[in-house]
């Protein structure tokens, strides 16, 4: 996306500070958004013990819907933390996906002096393909060392060759992504 901040795709080695970040930046948030927050999760690579990743934390907000006014009540409850503006959005859409509401979110940067870090945050329908992807994806690469060295190994690579472009970086990751979780779905049927 390229409203997104211009700084290198650098992946850096798993930090135990990211637990603690995420844990500011949701007492914070839950303090701003009050009742339209239905849950907030620590998602992404940061979320996974021991996984190398972009100093950036990923945090998911679930919601119940997905909607213009939802977004125009989250800038407003989220002024007071002086972070930018919530926009409408949509992650990518997996293979063999076709329903876009299920992929719709809010999405904002998490830069901010309410904290020291940086983070992105994903607002997202509670139940929505979208909202339980992160989840799953987070929860299998946290169970699955090897996978989750490969995805690392993967990530470490990719940024390697192309520092300069988040854009092709989060493009080229997206499908390996996908793949990862025809893993994790096998994972989730077999254990729930």
């Amino acid at each position: 996306m390229k409203h997104q901040e211009r700084d290198k795709v650098e992946i850096v080695p798993y930090k135990k500070a990211w637990r603690e970040q995420f844990q500011i930046a949701k007492r914070c948030l839950l303090s701003a958004l009050g009742d339209i927050c239905i849950c907030i999760d620590h998602i992404g690579s940061t979320s996974i013990p021991n996984m190398p990743a972009k100093d950036r934390i990923d945090i998911q907000i679930g919601v119940s819907e997905i909607s213009p006014a939802i977004c125009d009540t989250i800038n407003q409850r989220i002024s007071k933390l002086n972070l930018p503006n919530a926009h409408l959005s949509q992650d990518h859409l997996p293979p063999n996906e076709s329903c876009h509401a299920d992929w719709r979110k809010i999405y904002l940067q998490g830069v901010t002096d309410q904290w020291s870090f940086k983070a992105n945050i994903h607002i997202r329908k509670v139940g929505a393909k979208n909202f339980k992807y992160a989840l799953l994806f987070r929860d299998y690469l946290s169970i699955d060392d090897d996978t989750a060295k490969a995805y690392a190994f993967f990530k470490q690579t990719l940024a390697s060759q192309i520092p300069d472009d988040r854009d092709l970086y989060s493009q080229l990751k997206d499908p390996v992504c996908d793949l990862i979780m025809i893993s994790a779905r096998r994972w989730k049927d077999k254990t729930m």
